[in-house]
């Protein structure tokens, strides 16, 4: 389970576009608790989608079909991935440009669940199309980020950026390509990958000048996070060069014998986790 990240924002005061779009999606699934026929009107078919593509009903549930979701959960693990991964992504892009990002990654991800789709007769609705843009441009930018992580619902860790999202890419190519048989029938796991395919395309054209790609990790996380850094197994440790070497006394044989011994640690911590 994804926590939070340690990037703070540095051109943009507040990220007004990813709270504005957490906003839509809160009020798109409270109108569908209701008696509002907005689900009716936006979810997308996949069927209806390729019958006639040209068609503006079409077009506008493949836009809209991303401010719905199927439930509580599904609306509160898009917004939590969202509220992560947005505010830094629409700090390099710009607020107009990240906005573009996110609404076509969405478009290619249903796009892409329509083509794909084995039950075209089944609704599709849910942000993560367009978010799984928003990750796979934040895993361009900031592949060296250092995200918070519950692993297994149970450990506090330190991952790289790089690591949980080329694992969560991963599960998803895994599961389409088995037909969610390793895993829910019900996700949309290609809508996922058209997403994730279209962040990637899209965030070189769309970044701001002179915001570059693999950004390097920040030299301590953000101090409203520290707490949470003191109680978390690292596999993100800082690297430490010049002085810092010296002064310490060790070099890369060192670190490297350092990471294989956390990760040691933390395969014995999992397994006695599971007595708990």
């Amino acid at each position: 389970m994804l926590l939070a990240d340690d990037l703070p924002l540095s051109r943009i005061r507040t990220a007004w576009v990813t709270w504005g779009l957490m906003a839509a999606c809160v009020l798109g699934f409270l109108l569908q608790l209701g008696a509002s026929p907005l689900e009716d009107t936006l979810a997308l078919w996949p069927k209806d989608l390729l019958a006639d593509p040209k068609d503006p009903h079409q077009l506008l549930r493949l836009a809209g079909y991303m401010f719905l979701h199927g439930g509580w959960l599904h609306l509160g693990g898009n917004l939590l991935v969202l509220f992560v991964f947005g505010d830094n992504v629409e700090d390099a892009l710009g607020h107009w440009r990240f906005l573009l990002l996110y609404l076509l990654a969405g478009v290619a991800g249903g796009a892409a669940h329509s083509i794909m789709a084995t039950d075209p007769e089944t609704p599709l609705v849910g942000a993560s199309g367009a978010i799984a843009g928003v990750m796979a441009a934040y895993l361009l930018l900031y592949p060296r980020a250092k995200l918070f992580v519950l692993a297994f619902a149970r450990l506090p860790v330190l991952l790289p950026a790089s690591w949980f999202v080329a694992a969560w890419f991963g599960v998803n190519l895994l599961e389409a390509a088995t037909g969610g048989h390793g895993g829910e029938r019900d996700v949309a796991w290609w809508a996922h990958i058209g997403g994730f395919v279209a962040g990637l395309a899209l965030v070189l054209p769309l970044r701001q000048p002179g915001v570059g790609l693999f950004q390097p990790a920040l030299a301590s996380p953000s101090p409203r996070l520290g707490w949470l850094r003191r109680v978390s197994f690292d596999f993100a440790p800082e690297v430490k060069t010049g002085e810092a070497h010296a002064s310490h006394g060790y070099g890369l044989a060192d670190g490297r014998l350092a990471a294989l011994g956390k990760a040691v640690l933390f395969v014995v911590l999992l397994f006695f986790s599971a007595w708990f």
